[in-house]
């Protein structure tokens, strides 16, 4: 249930990431306040992100979904029909909050609802799934603005046609929560509730919480300052329609999916942490491409292998983050890593929006490199000899494939 939930969200993912900036940007704003709102999202995140694991804690794991997935179908709605620039700053807050239940229980709910052997493989089937409908999202909403033409006869480049895209994406949003429903509830994926400022000071003085909040940091730093404006370089800098932007998004959600079934031979091959700080390091230099090129089809090419190798080992370490602490800590140092990459995307979000609004849209992409670089360093620094001493090997065999 709680698969099928995320494929029907991330294929409403995949349509809101082509549309949405496009749609604020036809609103009549510009790329500083686009900038602004996802800031404001990425804040309201990251800031909630611990008071939504003791949430969880109080109430269990399928109401905290639940709640949390019809709250943002009501919170989308609003946000795809409101013009108002304060509302939607509000509404972006708000949408920020709810979208955190899922973002902090996801790794910890699979973590303990798996064993050893199986575990690796629940997380690559679960990042698989989010690929494949994010590929079919992404393509499906570049392509319904032209279909709005072809059916309704309005302008495929216009603001209805942005509409009736998101609202695809809306009812998307509410039929995902109907799986959650039927989620069977025994085993809490949270910790038992505890003294949160015994908590806290526990986990501060832990060195593999601090390193993992820092590598966190570090990425979304990376990641806000090029991420959320994608679409906006490919439809302003290189004149590419939603069409042809779909169609990039969705070949490198595509090619996604080929390195996530591969991750787990990789992590055989070389174990976690070399594959992790790896992959990252080989996204870079397709980062460098999309910087210095104007070349549509080379910028989407470097685009789709640059989201192949700095997301193909998401699963690894998304799964290794948790082994590494301990069970009852799961939650709330998700939540606290969560934390630490949301609001570090929210001020690298500001800085961009606010140099491509002037027309600097190169410099954003040579930062990302260097914090990209920082992260894959310090990442195998950090915990290849903890890896070495204490993990255990990853048992491939196809039974245990096939039964994820």
């Amino acid at each position: 249930m709680f698969l099928t939930s995320t494929f029907l969200s991330s294929l409403c993912i995949g349509i809101t990431n082509v549309i949405f900036n496009l749609y604020i940007l036809k609103l009549g704003y510009n790329e500083r306040f686009l900038g602004l709102i996802i800031a404001a999202t990425m804040i309201a995140t990251g800031l909630f992100a611990f008071p939504a694991a003791q949430i969880c804690d109080r109430i269990g794991c399928k109401k905290s979904l639940v709640i949390s997935g019809l709250l943002t179908s009501v919170t989308m709605y609003l946000l795809y029909t409101v013009t108002s620039q304060e509302i939607l700053l509000i509404l972006s807050v708000m949408s920020g909050i709810f979208a955190t239940v899922p973002a902090v229980i996801s790794s910890p709910f699979l973590v303990q609802n798996s064993n050893a052997d199986d575990r690796i493989y629940l997380f690559s089937v679960n990042f698989t799934l989010f690929l494949v409908a994010t590929v079919l999202g992404t393509a499906v909403g570049g392509y319904l603005p032209q279909l709005w033409n072809m059916i309704f006869g309005i302008d495929g480049t216009g603001i209805s046609s942005y509409r009736y895209t998101l609202f695809i994406s809306l009812i998307l949003a509410t039929v995902s929560v109907l799986p959650l429903v039927f989620i069977n509830d025994k085993k809490s994926a949270c910790a038992k509730p505890r003294d949160i400022r015994v908590m806290i000071k526990k986990m501060a003085e832990s060195d593999r919480v601090k390193k993992l909040v820092m590598i966190s940091c570090l990425i979304g730093l990376g990641a806000g300052l090029i991420v959320p404006f994608f679409n906006v370089y490919f439809n302003r800098i290189l004149a590419a329609s939603p069409n042809e932007i779909g169609v990039i998004f969705a070949l490198a959600q595509a090619s996604m999916v080929i390195g996530a079934v591969a991750v787990p031979y990789l992590v055989k091959k070389f174990g976690k942490v070399k594959t992790i700080s790896l992959t990252y390091m080989i996204s870079i230099p397709f980062l460098i491409i999309m910087a210095i090129s104007t070349n549509l089809f080379l910028v989407g090419s470097a685009y789709v292998l640059r989201m192949l190798f700095m997301n193909m080992s998401m699963p690894i370490s998304n799964s290794f983050s948790m082994e590494i602490v301990k069970e009852d800590e799961m939650a709330s140092v998700s939540s606290l890593t969560s934390m630490g990459s949301y609001i570090s995307i929210a001020a690298s979000t500001m800085i961009a929006g606010t140099l491509m609004s002037s027309g600097s849209y190169v410099l954003p992409y040579i930062a990302a490199c260097g914090l990209y670089t920082a992260a894959a360093l310090l990442y195998f620094r950090f915990f290849k000899k903890y890896e070495d001493s204490h993990a255990e090997p990853v048992k491939v065999n196809v039974e245990t494939t096939s039964g994820s």
